[in-house]
């Protein structure tokens, strides 16, 4: 029996990682040398993945936590810092005038925010402050550094998708009450589309999360950083285009962490999808 290959999958820099992922005796333990294999596969655009017939291995680690306890405490290794590890502040307390908070967010919808997803939301800190306020988010992830993100997540009692950005979201049309993100829209076009500075990269993210949304739901670009002015205009362009009503619209210029006195500009924004026909 052969299981059905991504197209992707056959470029030539994924088939030396594909043969590895297909290794394996049927019905056996999944091979575990090298765990981080399906996020390596991904990052060479082959999405999505093939099915296997070995049995997974369970994570090795303490019992999980009951929720909500385990939101803040999972029992787990934290794997990093800010948006790849627990951070309790972000969208409690401004850092900045680009941060917004998430109560003030929730209020713009008019208490018709159930359901969301975060798109490259990282170790999942939106979603547990998000689950805080009854509203559930799916959280797309990878495993970023060879971490294990998504069993991080999922020992905090969230949901882990492990997918990137450039993959069609597996979701049905306008399902959506609010999908979040930082970063993705530099991460959308690589490798499966081409370098994310391609405008038609971007425009297949923006059509699929303008796809998943409902009719007055909330789109929240979040501190995205552009590279330049030319670049936030790309973005500035291609949102207008899908008519959303602009509730919040910040830009911000910040000297770079690196301290060699670049200004590095950050759109922050909420957005909401019209309705349409």
């Amino acid at each position: 029996m052969v299981s059905s290959v991504a197209h992707s999958c056959a470029r030539p820099a994924a088939t030396a990682l594909l043969s590895d992922f297909m290794s394996y005796r049927p019905a056996a333990p999944c091979p575990t040398a090298d765990p981080l294999l399906p996020s390596k596969l991904i990052y060479k655009a082959c999405e999505t993945l093939p099915r296997r017939r070995c049995l997974s291995r369970p994570p090795v680690g303490a019992p999980r936590l009951p929720f909500p306890r385990s939101l803040w405490n999972p029992n787990a290794k934290n794997p990093g810092a800010g948006l790849n590890g627990i951070d309790k502040q972000m969208w409690i307390k401004p850092r900045g005038k680009n941060d917004f908070l998430i109560d003030d967010v929730l209020a713009l919808g008019g208490g018709g925010i159930r359901i969301g997803f975060d798109i490259n939301g990282g170790a999942g800190n939106f979603a547990a402050r998000m689950a805080e306020r009854n509203v559930t988010i799916m959280t797309s992830t990878l495993e970023l550094g060879g971490k294990p993100m998504n069993e991080f997540v999922a020992a905090r009692g969230l949901f882990p998708l492990l997918m990137s950005p450039a993959q069609r979201f597996p979701f049905y049309d306008s399902v959506f009450d609010l999908v979040h993100t930082m970063n993705a829209l530099d991460e959308a076009g690589a490798p499966a589309l081409g370098p994310p500075s391609r405008p038609e990269a971007l425009e297949f993210l923006m059509f699929d999360i303008d796809r998943i949304l409902r009719a007055g739901g909330l789109f929240w670009l979040d501190n995205y950083l552009c590279a330049d002015d030319e670049r936030k205009r790309i973005v500035t362009r291609l949102i207008e285009r899908f008519g959303y009503k602009k509730l919040k619209w910040v830009v911000g210029d910040m000297v770079d962490a690196a301290g060699i006195g670049k200004t590095q500009v950050y759109l922050s924004a909420v957005l909401q999808k019209p309705a349409r026909g």
